[in-house]
Protein backbone atom coordinates (compact mmCIF):
# COMPACT_ATOMS: atom_id res chain seq x y z
CA UNK A 1 0.00 0.00 0.00
CA UNK A 2 0.84 3.50 -0.77
CA UNK A 3 1.62 5.04 2.08
CA UNK A 4 0.83 9.19 0.77
CA UNK A 5 -2.44 7.35 -0.30
CA UNK A 6 -3.00 5.62 3.06
CA UNK A 7 -2.41 8.89 4.95
CA UNK A 8 -4.64 10.90 2.58
CA UNK A 9 -8.11 7.98 2.79
CA UNK A 10 -6.99 8.27 7.13
CA UNK A 11 -7.52 11.91 6.84
CA UNK A 12 -10.37 12.45 4.23
CA UNK A 13 -12.15 9.82 6.16
CA UNK A 14 -12.25 11.43 9.23
CA UNK A 15 -13.09 14.89 7.60
CA UNK A 16 -9.43 16.94 8.01
CA UNK A 17 -8.56 18.99 5.46
CA UNK A 18 -5.24 18.16 4.09
CA UNK A 19 -3.06 19.90 2.05
CA UNK A 20 0.29 18.96 0.20
CA UNK A 21 3.25 20.26 0.68
CA UNK A 22 7.08 19.44 -0.78
CA UNK A 23 7.56 16.93 2.12
CA UNK A 24 3.91 14.98 2.37
CA UNK A 25 0.94 16.98 3.67
CA UNK A 26 -0.21 19.10 6.17
CA UNK A 27 -3.16 17.63 7.86
CA UNK A 28 -5.64 20.63 10.11
CA UNK A 29 -7.44 18.21 12.97
CA UNK A 30 -10.44 20.06 14.78
CA UNK A 31 -9.59 19.93 18.78
CA UNK A 32 -13.31 20.13 19.88
CA UNK A 33 -15.27 23.10 18.10
CA UNK A 34 -13.34 26.20 18.52
CA UNK A 35 -9.51 25.09 18.15
CA UNK A 36 -7.58 23.19 15.56
CA UNK A 37 -4.41 21.85 15.27
CA UNK A 38 -2.04 21.00 12.10
CA UNK A 39 -0.15 17.52 11.73
CA UNK A 40 2.69 17.92 9.44
CA UNK A 41 3.04 14.24 7.80
CA UNK A 42 6.85 13.38 6.19
CA UNK A 43 7.60 10.78 3.81
CA UNK A 44 10.75 9.29 3.15
CA UNK A 45 13.09 9.82 6.11
CA UNK A 46 14.81 6.47 8.17
CA UNK A 47 15.47 5.23 11.09
CA UNK A 48 19.06 4.18 12.73
CA UNK A 49 18.80 0.68 10.70
CA UNK A 50 17.61 2.34 7.32
CA UNK A 51 14.06 1.36 7.16
CA UNK A 52 11.60 3.80 6.06
CA UNK A 53 9.44 5.86 8.58
CA UNK A 54 6.75 7.94 8.44
CA UNK A 55 7.40 11.43 10.58
CA UNK A 56 4.09 13.54 12.39
CA UNK A 57 4.97 16.64 14.08
CA UNK A 58 2.67 19.26 15.22
CA UNK A 59 4.07 22.63 16.62
CA UNK A 60 3.70 23.89 20.51
CA UNK A 61 4.83 27.34 20.48
CA UNK A 62 8.72 28.35 20.57
CA UNK A 63 11.73 26.51 21.56
CA UNK A 64 13.09 27.40 25.02
CA UNK A 65 15.44 26.70 27.40
CA UNK A 66 13.60 27.46 29.87
CA UNK A 67 10.84 24.33 29.76
CA UNK A 68 13.25 22.17 27.95
CA UNK A 69 13.55 19.59 31.53
CA UNK A 70 9.45 20.17 31.89
CA UNK A 71 8.95 18.91 29.02
CA UNK A 72 10.98 15.74 28.75
CA UNK A 73 10.07 14.65 32.00
CA UNK A 74 6.62 14.83 30.61
CA UNK A 75 7.53 12.76 27.81
CA UNK A 76 7.67 9.69 29.98
CA UNK A 77 3.51 9.93 30.38
CA UNK A 78 2.68 10.52 26.15
CA UNK A 79 1.51 7.35 24.73
CA UNK A 80 2.07 8.45 21.23
CA UNK A 81 4.59 11.39 20.85
CA UNK A 82 7.46 12.53 21.94
CA UNK A 83 8.81 16.42 22.36
CA UNK A 84 10.90 17.31 20.28
CA UNK A 85 12.52 21.05 18.70
CA UNK A 86 11.68 21.37 15.05
CA UNK A 87 12.97 24.13 12.44
CA UNK A 88 10.41 25.93 11.12
CA UNK A 89 11.71 28.68 8.77
CA UNK A 90 14.62 30.58 10.64
CA UNK A 91 12.94 29.73 14.22
CA UNK A 92 13.41 26.29 16.31
CA UNK A 93 9.99 25.41 18.12
CA UNK A 94 8.95 22.99 20.07
CA UNK A 95 6.55 20.08 18.13
CA UNK A 96 5.46 16.75 18.98
CA UNK A 97 6.67 14.03 16.92
CA UNK A 98 5.96 10.51 16.29
CA UNK A 99 6.99 8.09 13.75
CA UNK A 100 5.88 5.72 12.04
CA UNK A 101 7.16 2.34 10.17
CA UNK A 102 6.30 2.69 6.56
CA UNK A 103 6.46 -1.01 5.77
CA UNK A 104 3.81 -2.25 8.57
CA UNK A 105 1.91 0.76 8.87
CA UNK A 106 -1.87 0.82 8.66
CA UNK A 107 -4.57 3.00 8.84
CA UNK A 108 -6.00 2.30 12.38
CA UNK A 109 -2.31 3.18 13.75
CA UNK A 110 -2.33 6.50 11.33
CA UNK A 111 -5.45 7.47 13.04
CA UNK A 112 -4.62 7.30 16.23
CA UNK A 113 -1.07 8.57 15.87
CA UNK A 114 -3.01 11.91 14.03
CA UNK A 115 -5.68 12.50 16.91
CA UNK A 116 -3.39 11.76 19.50
CA UNK A 117 -0.42 13.90 18.52
CA UNK A 118 -2.68 16.78 17.60
CA UNK A 119 -4.45 16.59 20.71
CA UNK A 120 -1.73 16.68 22.80
CA UNK A 121 0.37 19.54 20.91
CA UNK A 122 -3.00 21.45 21.15
CA UNK A 123 -3.22 20.77 24.70
CA UNK A 124 0.68 21.94 24.98
CA UNK A 125 0.32 25.05 22.79
CA UNK A 126 -2.66 26.34 25.01
CA UNK A 127 -0.62 26.54 28.19
CA UNK A 128 2.83 27.92 26.54
CA UNK A 129 0.94 30.16 24.33
CA UNK A 130 -1.42 31.31 27.35
CA UNK A 131 -4.81 29.93 25.42
CA UNK A 132 -3.65 31.28 21.91
CA UNK A 133 -4.32 29.08 18.88
CA UNK A 134 -1.99 29.62 16.78
CA UNK A 135 -0.57 26.40 15.12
Amino acid sequence: TDPKQLVTAVADGAGYKTAAVKSGFDITVPIGTMRKQVVHVEFGGRDDEGHEIIRFHSVCGPASGRNAMQLLRYNTKMVHGAFAVVQQGQDEKIAIQANLLTETVDALEINRVLAAVAWQADRVEEKLLGGQDQY
